[in-house]
């Protein structure tokens, strides 16, 4: 009766939020280049016939692009040992692109259907997976409910719960058991989040800690550097080095491009909403740069003074900072949460954030147990920078005990491949 009285709650409210979200979220897809790709699918209108789709494989559910490429990473290790066709279900059109872009033989890019009754049971019917992974915690009643009717196996895998929000599951945690009653297994990424999942009334019984796929990086670091990239930042940066600003949020790009300017290094803007480019460009010309784009193509005849490089793309971070001789971590400095410091720790460069980084806090208090990460508040960071860039033998070895502390996430790939191995097509 208590699942009868939510899900009929749920979805008198969902309409609702439907009106009001749908108009923003199609502008948002029409500035990331969604409309043309397939993004009518997300209302339940495919383009091939039921019977030309793959069927009986898995069924993969990442949101955008960070969640795209972790399930890329699961499914490129799926695939060793497993033929069958995967879904790979995104919400976002950057996050789509991502997928298409990876080209994965036998992998079909799927818009994830809106959370509404009838449309999660008609993709069901249409692709007949044996087993569904959520990557992170990510979890839909109706597709819940789909999943549970039809007998199929649901595991969320990569699954993180910060304090933040286990204080706002736990004041409802009523409803928190009946969404995740549904889930047959859970792969948390530590030992803390697994503790978190359970207080919030998540059956211990389902928990286990396989690590984070993300964080699984050890020797993953790009091995063939983008030349072209190296060709761009040698023609601009001069003799100076390189620091990367990566994911910025608003405000953040001048900010630390000033403090980069005043520590002698070349500010590379990696801006974390691609659509942002614009804005980005007024904030950084406000604060005297003459910035460049990555979109707007060939660097001019005459490079501008005060120039920096704005990466204004999607997927291109990771070959980025393998290119950089110390990387920012932005949403840290003036906005909440931050960004994953992984890849950059993975390429063994020295990496600050800032104040605030909430949703990476197991993480960032492993690096800071090791004295493996700088951290900062804004009016620090000029000074900040220029311990990173020092190149002292300290700055060398603390690079390398960043690197090393993240050997307990090593293997956690295989381990959540082994995971949903026990519940692939147990329907």
């Amino acid at each position: 009766m208590k699942r009868f009285i939510f899900l009929l709650l749920y979805n008198l409210l969902l309409p609702v939020f439907l009106i009001i979200s749908i108009p923003g979220y199609l502008i948002k897809m029409k500035k990331r280049g969604g409309f043309g790709t397939g993004l009518s699918e997300r209302f339940g209108i495919y383009k091939k016939p039921a019977s030309a789709e793959p069927k009986g494989g898995l069924y993969v559910h990442a949101v955008s692009v960070g969640e795209t490429f972790i399930a890329l990473k699961f499914i490129r290790e799926w695939r060793k040992t497993h033929n069958e066709p995967v879904i790979l279900a995104t919400s976002t059109a950057t996050g789509h692109q991502v997928a298409r872009d990876a080209a994965l033989p036998n992998v079909r890019p799927l818009y994830s259907p809106l959370d509404v009754p009838g449309l999660p049971g008609r993709c069901l019917k249409r692709f007949e997976p044996k087993t569904v992974v959520l990557i992170e915690a990510e979890l839909w009643p109706n597709f819940a409910e789909a999943c549970h009717r039809r007998s199929i196996p649901m595991v969320m895998l990569n699954a993180r719960l910060s304090p933040r929000s286990e204080g706002r599951y736990a004041k409802v945690r009523g409803i928190t058991r009946l969404l995740f009653e549904r889930l047959t297994a859970l792969g948390a990424q530590n030992d803390n989040d697994k503790a978190r999942f359970a207080r919030i009334g998540v059956n211990p019984d389902i928990i286990t800690a396989p690590g984070s796929i993300k964080f699984d990086v050890m020797g993953d670091a790009p091995q063939n550097l983008r030349e072209d990239f190296r060709s761009i930042l040698d023609t601009l940066r001069g003799d100076k080095p390189v620091v990367l600003a990566a994911s910025t949020h608003a405000g953040e790009e001048a900010l630390i491009a000033t403090t980069i300017r005043e520590a002698g290094a070349f500010p590379l803007i990696v801006p974390r909403h691609a659509e942002r480019r614009e804005q980005v460009v007024a904030d950084l010309e406000q604060a005297g740069f003459a910035p460049l784009l990555r979109t707007a193509g060939a660097l001019p005849a005459e490079i501008p003074a005060n120039v920096c490089y704005v990466a204004d793309t999607t997927g291109e971070l990771r070959d980025w900072t393998a290119l950089a001789d110390a990387v920012v971590i932005g949403k840290s400095f003036l906005a909440r949460g931050g960004q994953n410091p992984v890849e950059a720790i993975a390429a063994r460069k020295p990496v600050i954030i800032g104040p605030d980084m909430t949703n990476f806090a197991d993480l960032v208090t492993l690096l800071k147990k090791e004295d493996g990460i700088l951290s900062c508040e804004a009016g620090e960071l000029t000074a900040t920078l220029r311990t990173a860039l020092d190149g002292s033998p300290e700055t060398q070895a603390r690079t390398e005990r960043a690197y090393n502390a993240l050997h307990v996430h090593s293997g956690a790939t295989c381990r959540s491949v082994e995971l949903v191995e026990t519940l692939y097509g147990r329907a």
